[in-house]
């Protein structure tokens, strides 16, 4: 997370007025360059909202941060609240990549995307990078989902002072500060940096150091002494999912797809009548949404639960990418270990033809290991 106002220094570029003026008419016009809603990722029902976090982030927009590759915090928000208030949006996706930005403007972001997570699903996709400022955003989503070559991390801030003294020396420059206010002309390039100054500078970054550390910690519900012994370290791959700081390993296709299924089991699970629907009907509904490969095993999972009388267990088994026979395989041995407390209390070891399959098979396991 860097001051890049401190951090870049550029070069002050002559433009004449009018070659200026005609250049942002230019720009104006330029539709790429302006505010465009969130692009859609169309499932059926569930559509997506991707939102590009590309390039140095910045605090505002300006006319030309498209041509330097620049997104600010302002224009992630007003993205972040379209696809909020669009109904046709069931799920948010952060298509991130970006090497980081200015801290100014970060936290609010941060919190703002922290709290939407309770209207709509928020998701980060880490693609190719998600390093400091960037790291802040991506780690205020639900999720952090990273590709092979992905990068995250680097949770620390830098400010950079530039001395050019020597330089203005050399081109027969002096400069002469006239400041009132002994601290106004802290960080002046045109002098040495005084003690006095870098105290205070190395103060602020302190401070700000122990905000993103908290940030982040919250984030990822991990502790301020985990953030703080990544020591702004850059982590990949499994590395980065060990450390906290990820979730998964994805392609972005496979990361939407699962975005488009999920938002569909959440469907399934949060109406009040899907008991009664028939999941031949649901699996029809699947094909016509071209998803019928995933559908029936999602499906057939959501049937195994209920029949299981472990509903709960369904998020988890969805999430975690469970196959159909392991999530069986788990559901019985459920059943199956509670033996002499809800399984022997409630029903007869002698399965009856009402019984459902998987209470049976389950049943027939704690028998055996009851015998055994």
């Amino acid at each position: 997370m860097n001051d890049i106002y401190l951090k870049f220094a550029m070069k002050p570029m002559m433009i004449e007025r009018r070659s200026f003026e005609w250049l942002a008419a230019h720009m104006a016009s330029n539709k790429a360059l302006k505010f465009t809603p969130p692009s859609l990722a169309h499932g059926g029902s569930n559509n997506i909202a991707i939102i590009p976090i590309h390039g140095i982030l910045t605090k505002r927009s300006g006319i030309f941060d498209g041509m330097l590759g620049m997104t600010s915090y302002d224009e992630i928000q007003q993205q972040i609240s379209a696809a909020l208030s669009d109904d046709a949006v069931q799920t948010i996706l952060l298509d991130i990549d970006s090497p980081g930005g200015e801290t100014s403007g970060l936290f609010d972001l941060a919190d703002f995307i922290y709290q939407a997570r309770s209207q709509k699903t928020i998701w980060a996709m880490c693609n190719d990078e998600a390093y400091s400022a960037a790291y802040g955003i991506a780690s205020s989503a639900e999720k952090v989902f990273i590709n092979r070559t992905s990068g995250v991390g680097s949770i620390g801030v830098i400010a950079s002072h530039i001395d050019q003294s020597a330089f203005d020396e050399k081109q027969g420059v002096k400069y002469t500060t006239v400041f009132a206010g002994s601290r106004k002309n802290d960080l002046n390039p045109h002098e040495p940096l005084t003690s006095e100054s870098m105290q205070t500078l190395q103060s602020e970054v302190s401070r700000l150091y122990e905000m993103f550390v908290e940030l982040v910690a919250r984030n990822r519900d991990l502790t301020t002494e985990a953030i703080k012994a990544t020591e702004a370290g850059l982590y990949f791959g499994l590395n980065a999912i060990q450390t906290g700081l990820a979730d998964e390993i994805l392609t972005f296709p496979e990361c939407i797809q699962k975005a488009a299924s999920q938002s569909f089991i959440r469907t399934i699970a949060m109406t009040e009548t899907v008991p009664t629907i028939n999941p031949e009907e649901l699996l029809t509904q699947g094909k016509i949404l071209g998803r019928s490969e995933y559908h029936a095993e999602a499906l057939e999972i959501f049937r195994l639960c209920k029949l299981s009388k472990m509903p709960e267990k369904l998020g988890d088994f969805i999430e975690q990418n469970i196959p159909v026979n392991e999530a069986r395989e788990q559901l019985m041995q459920l059943l199956a270990d509670r033996t002499g407390t809800e399984i022997l209390s409630t029903v007869s070891l002698e399965p009856t033809p009402q019984e459902n399959p998987v209470i049976q098979a389950a049943k027939a396991r704690s028998h055996m290991k009851l015998t055994a």
